[in-house]
């Protein structure tokens, strides 16, 4: 019973001291436009949703960074640069800044840097093959 009551008084006097509000300073919001539906959206890595998106988004103020395609599945290759299909924005605090993405010029410029991607490493492996051949014809 006794633990109770010290569980009961600890409850109470967490909620009396925590925070009240879930933004220190009043949020930016983000209004995201998309050419096509059901495209699921990310902010800094997080899905947000499918568009349309009816409703903005409320956002810490600072730099985020909007796509249409997960950060964990894309090629590993793009992970190391930063390409078009991700949109940086800056929301200040109380503002609403409108994004509109156009996924198929977005996708279409992804399939060519990997194509691009593909054709430098072909071309590395022929090289090293080349490379590897006149080594072993000069051992022999």
């Amino acid at each position: 019973m006794k633990e109770k009551r010290i569980l009961t008084f600890l409850f109470y006097f967490s909620v009396m001291f925590s925070q009240n509000n879930l933004f220190e300073s009043e949020p930016g919001y983000l209004l995201i436009y998309a050419d096509t539906s059901a495209v699921p959206i990310y902010i800094d890595g997080n899905l947000i949703g499918q568009t349309p998106l009816d409703k903005p988004i409320p956002v810490l103020e600072g730099i985020h960074s909007i796509s249409h395609h997960n950060p964990s599945i894309i090629d590993p290759f793009i992970s190391y640069g930063r390409i078009e299909t991700d949109k940086q924005v800056f929301v200040l605090a109380g503002d609403t800044v409108i994004v509109s993405l156009n996924t198929t010029l977005l996708s279409k410029k992804e399939n060519q840097i990997k194509n691009n991607y593909k054709r430098t490493n072909f071309i590395g492996l022929g090289l090293f093959t080349i490379v590897l051949w006149q080594l072993w014809i000069l051992s022999n």
